[in-house]
């Protein structure tokens, strides 16, 4: 029963969808005189799941969004705002449309559009597209919305029986433009290139979006529906009700995982001739110590990014606590350790030190490159197109530190290298499979260095000291605001975007913990988190 899609059109089309939606307090003037430019943007493959589940009413987590093309990675995050629906994406979206979503909801669905005897089957039809269609599209639905998908039931209804019309309209709500593509265009009428403020259910869509990755419940979109969401208030206090959600929970894991690179942890590889322990064991091992850990943080430390870089526990099961060389749990499964002095944080988790390492060795330049890019938001410019990009190659008679040395000490090189080798050189002490070492192939290991900062040169020995030294910096606690604003909105920081990261890099620093969903609330309090500028005639 392959449903003939007539559209999943391209963005362009929503700009008519501007018109739409509830505009309580419209034309209310704008708080500020700048403003991002509208857009809008599709969900991802995460945000299609988490959506999903509320328009079909299933009571449990069904993650059928891994059948879709994954997303790519753009400034380290896959949930920017130039994803498409492609010819692949959109046949993927069908079949589970069809296959899955589509028989699941006509179950789940079945007293919304079944229709109680001596009521017109009209009816019925029109109230269950209504409130499916508005669970969907997260706005007020509209006459031609309606008339669209009853006329689709109709049709259906001339052959089938209901319960298969009803999976037809299901199947045509869930690969619509208006359930795939997120509008943010502002309240109508205001004209071209204006600042104007977003609709109250693009208010409700962006602040449920930007704290849990999902669409907003019945409580924000009656906040939207009563024109609540002007006030900074209320929306701080419906951001801070959804930190308390396991939607927004999951949301800040992934976007930790995203910001320290981590989501290639499964298909890591290493040279098992090397690094004995490694092997499929103690890579399933690793990756659940750090998922397991990064989740505790996020639950029960309010994802304070101060406990992430500098806790002295871990979550291991034998296998790692015996790599580790600490105490393990009573039955040897995975549980709460205590760290050695030798690791403090995520930093030092065997996990991250393996994915910032080559496949025969450690890596200083991936592991500066990651302190410089990811924790403190410096650009680090692309090698010359002469310098040809080969590790030094691994021999037996020297540390990695000389081999590296060495092979950066290139003149056109040196200016990067400068900045990028101590720090990596500094966490030498781990080799690249993050095992603690004082010794490679019987030379010592030096693992000194240092990172450079607004305030001077910090000198350190060992990874444990650089991680304790990031956790107080304050350039640290200026950079994970703005890589949560990527992350959230989706794009990189503009000039107008300044006062928002203000706001949250303000609310993230009062809190000594450094607490993400504080930062959070700085942004969807922010007159420019609920200000677009309209688009301008081509």
């Amino acid at each position: 029963m392959r449903m003939i899609r007539s559209v999943i059109p391209a963005a362009l089309l929503l700009v008519s969808a501007s018109c739409s939606g509830n505009t309580q307090g419209g034309g209310d003037p704008p708080e500020v005189s700048e403003a991002s430019a509208a857009r809008v943007r599709r969900i991802t493959r995460a945000e299609f799941d988490s959506s999903v589940y509320g328009v079909v009413k299933n009571p449990t987590p069904v993650p059928m969004a891994q059948l879709l093309a994954p997303e790519d990675a753009i400034l380290g995050f896959t949930t920017h705002d130039r994803l498409q629906v492609t010819s692949l994406f959109a046949d993927q979206l069908d079949g589970i449309a069809e296959r899955n979503w589509g028989p699941i909801a006509a179950v789940n669905l079945t007293s919304d559009w079944e229709c109680a005897a001596g009521k017109k089957e009209e009816d019925c039809a029109r109230a269950f597209i209504r409130g499916l269609a508005e669970r969907a599209f997260r706005r007020a639905v509209t006459a031609e919305d309606e008339a669209d998908l009853f006329e689709l039931w109709s049709g259906v209804r001339k052959e089938y029986d209901p319960k298969t019309a009803a999976q037809f309209v299901v199947q045509a709500v869930i690969t619509s433009a208006s359930f795939l593509y997120r509008t943010e265009l502002g309240e109508p009428g205001a004209g071209a290139n204006k600042v104007v403020w977003l609709t109250q259910h693009e208010i409700a869509t962006a602040l449920s979006y930007a704290i849990s990755g999902a669409p907003p419940d019945a409580e924000l979109l009656a906040a939207a529906s009563n024109g609540e969401l002007k006030s900074a208030d209320n929306r701080e206090a419906h951001a801070r009700r959804l930190l308390k959600t396991a939607a927004s929970q999951t949301y800040l894991q992934r976007f930790i995982v995203e910001w320290l690179g981590l989501t290639g942890m499964a298909n890591m590889n290493k040279n098992n001739q090397v690094f004995t322990d490694f092997g499929e064991p103690w890579k399933d091992s690793s990756r659940t110590e750090t998922n397991t850990f990064i989740a505790h943080v996020v639950k029960n430390e309010e994802a304070s990014i101060k406990e992430l870089l500098t806790a002295n526990y871990t979550f291991a099961d034998g296998r790692m606590s015996f790599f580790y060389g600490t105490e393990t749990t009573p039955d040897g499964r995975i549980g709460k350790v205590k760290l050695p002095d030798s690791r403090v944080g995520i930093l030092t988790h065997a996990a991250l030190l393996a994915t910032y390492s080559l496949f025969d060795s450690s890596s200083p330049i991936r592991r500066g490159k990651f302190v410089l890019t990811r924790l403190l938001c410096q650009e680090v410019p692309p090698p010359p197109a002469t310098i040809p990009i080969i590790p030094p190659a691994v021999t037996t008679d020297s540390t990695t530190r000389a081999r590296f040395a060495a092979h950066t000490n290139n003149p056109a090189c040196a200016g990067c290298h400068r900045t990028l080798d101590p720090i990596g050189f500094g966490m030498e002490d781990y080799d690249g499979v993050g095992k603690l070492r004082a010794t490679e192939n019987g030379l010592p290991v030096d693992a000194t260095g240092s990172i450079e900062h607004s305030s001077g040169t910090f000198n350190f020995t060992g990874g444990a000291a650089l991680a304790r030294f990031l956790a107080d910096s304050p350039e640290v606690a200026d950079c994970v605001p703005l890589q949560l604003f990527r992350y959230v909105m989706g794009r990189d920081e503009v000039t107008v975007d300044a006062p928002a990261l203000a706001d949250m890099r303000s609310r993230f620093r009062a809190d000594p913990r450094l607490k993400l969903g504080d930062a959070l609330v700085g942004l969807v309090r922010s007159p420019y988190f609920v200000h677009r500028r309209t688009l301008s005639p081509e």
